[in-house]
C-alpha cells in the first residue's frame, strides 16, 4: 500500500516539477526575462495591496457601519 501512495506522490509532486523545469531551462533568454518581469510585476501588486490593506478595511467599514 504504501509503495503505491508513494508512487503516486512521485508522479504527481516530483516528476510534474521536472518536466516543468525541464520545459523552462530550454527557453530561451528573452522568455526569462518575460517571466522574470511577470513576477516582479506580482510582487509589486502584492506589495501595493499589502500596503493598502488598512486603508481598503477602513473604507469598507465606513461605508458598512
Amino acid at each position: 500500500m504504501k509503495k503505491y501512495v508513494m508512487g503516486s506522490l512521485k508522479f504527481l509532486f516530483v516528476d510534474s516539477t521536472v518536466n516543468i523545469l525541464g520545459d523552462l531551462f530550454e527557453q530561451p533568454l528573452i522568455m526569462w526575462a518575460f517571466i522574470g518581469w511577470g513576477w516582479l510585476c506580482i510582487l509589486a501588486i502584492a506589495t501595493s495591496l499589502f500596503a493598502l490593506l488598512p486603508e481598503i478595511l477602513m473604507t469598507v467599514y465606513a461605508l458598512l457601519f
